[in-house]
């Protein structure tokens, strides 16, 4: 296993961190974002979304059953090939990544740092309305982090991950780590009112519940 870690120092330039953690958090769920190819409107609706993210086509993996992953900026993604997380504390971030494969963890670090190659989603003249509610999870997140610390919904000073992004019909599960414990938000764009939109279905830390309440405004 190859673990890395880079800190990312903006205190020189404190408008460009909330920026990087948006952009981080992006590529955290492209690099995890998967469906299984047997069903047909799973398959249709992830092709779909695929489609609507700059650089990122649809990539075939099978284990034991074929499932879709992203091949994003020519990158093959799978939920095995790396792991990241990153902790905020103020105008530095940390992110740790970790791979069996050690290519995979500096062409992560690539992605990540290089503005060229940031994720541009919910493009084309109709973007999916599942792009809005990635936006208002990874904004929630993001503000989350730069709150003080002595908040109980703080994400400063914590380490976050995505551990999977699953599309199943058109519903879309983050599984996302706080400190190492578990929690999982269902996002459903096909229901119309925001507040059944999206919903917490595992967690009940502060931060999670932070997260969905500012989803949900």
């Amino acid at each position: 296993m190859v673990v890395e870690e880079v800190r990312y120092d903006f205190e020189d330039y404190p408008k460009y961190a909330d920026d990087f953690v948006r952009d981080l958090l992006k590529l955290m769920i492209i690099s995890k974002l998967n469906s299984t190819a047997r069903n047909a409107q799973s398959k249709e609706y992830f092709t779909k979304l695929v489609s609507q993210v700059e650089g990122c086509e649809t990539n075939l993996v099978k284990y034991g059953q074929p499932l879709l992953y992203v091949k994003y900026r020519g990158v093959e993604f799978t939920d095995q090939k790396v792991a990241s997380q990153f902790v905020r504390n103020g105008n530095v971030i940390d992110v740790t990544m970790e791979s069996v494969f050690g290519e995979f963890v500096r062409t992560f670090d690539s992605l990540a740092s290089k503005s060229d190659s940031r994720v541009t989603w919910g493009t084309g003249d109709k973007p999916d309305p599942m792009f809005s509610l990635l936006d208002s999870f990874v904004e929630a997140v993001g503000r989350l982090s730069s709150l003080d610390p002595a908040s109980p919904n703080s994400l400063a000073g914590k380490r976050f991950g995505v551990r999977n992004a699953i599309m199943s019909r058109k519903s879309l599960h983050i599984e996302f780590l706080v400190n190492g414990q578990l929690n999982i938000i269902e996002l459903n764009p096909a229901r119309k009112k925001k507040g059944k939109a999206v919903e917490l279905l595992f967690g009940s830390s502060e931060e999670a519940k932070a997260i969905a309440a500012l989803m949900k405004q």
